[in-house]
């Protein structure tokens, strides 16, 4: 109602209602912006949507559309100045607008894919520390962390933020499993030097793997990395009749898992 009183004065009294007109020129600017960001003419978008934000800075989107404009912009791989340039701009536009609109998980994403194509892992880690600060509870963001620290290289503090999920989201089986998988991805491809550290991982893998099985009882692909980090701990065995033992548990899991298989697809082949 607002809009459309404030285009009706305009037209009636262009003289005297300088706002309005002042926001009808904004939003020429940037149906011209809209057009162009259509065509893929990111350029063009861009210097309509900044001519709309000094006509008029009220509208909050116009942050949001200069930042995906200058991520149209970039080029990965690119180390130009001129194109780190356009990922530092979409960065900071981006960031404002997400201080504005804080809910808003499409340019949240927009801005971390950002920071990742330009190689900035580190700014994408600060930026959701910073925003958990004050949504601690927000599952998604922990994940995005542990997910970072992960392609960062830092596991030990990847394991911290996957143990965290498993706090948040406690009833969900699956938290436990993916905690389970990332344990047994450490002591399988990538093992510390420090035994003591190594046996540690296993511990805690097969603990959340078996809470997952606990909540969850045909949970086989939990039962088939439980497995594998039975198999894992026998290797680190110094006594055989011990490493026997850990073979036959895993053994044991390993085929419980493959008898739910077979069940699976006995009882799909059922309904089929």
């Amino acid at each position: 109602m607002r809009k459309k009183l404030c285009l009706l004065l305009a037209l009636v009294l262009p003289l005297t209602s300088v706002g309005c007109v002042e926001k009808i020129r904004a939003r020429m600017e940037i149906k011209t912006a809209n057009q162009a960001y259509e065509k893929e003419d990111y350029g063009t978008a861009l210097v309509h949507y900044k001519k709309a934000r000094e006509i008029d800075a009220e509208f909050a989107d116009l942050d949001r559309m200069i930042g995906y404009s200058q991520i149209g912009l970039f080029v990965p791989d690119d180390k130009t100045p001129a194109n780190e340039a356009h990922a530092d701009a979409a960065i900071q536009e981006l960031n404002k607008y997400l201080k504005k609109r804080p809910e808003d998980r499409i340019a949240r994403d927009a801005l971390i894919n950002m920071y990742l194509n330009a190689n900035r892992t580190s700014q994408a880690i600060d930026y959701f520390v910073n925003y958990l600060k004050d949504h601690p509870a927000d599952l998604e963001a922990v994940k995005s962390v542990a997910t970072l620290y992960a392609k960062q290289g830092d596991f030990n503090e990847s394991l911290n933020w996957y143990q965290k999920i498993t706090l948040l989201d406690s009833k969900n089986p699956e938290s436990f499993y993916i905690f389970g998988v990332v344990c047994y991805e450490k002591v399988a491809k990538n093992p510390p030097a420090d035994l003591n550290e190594k046996l540690s991982i296993i511990e805690k893998g097969k603990a959340a793997l078996q809470h997952s099985i606990d909540m969850k009882p045909d949970y086989f692909e939990s039962m088939a990395y439980l497995n594998l980090l039975w198999r894992q701990q026998a290797l680190l065995e110094t006594d055989p009749l011990k490493a026997q033992a850990d073979v036959a548990q895993a053994d044991v899991i390993r085929n419980k898992a493959v008898e739910i298989i077979k069940a699976k697809k006995a009882a799909a082949g059922k309904k089929s």
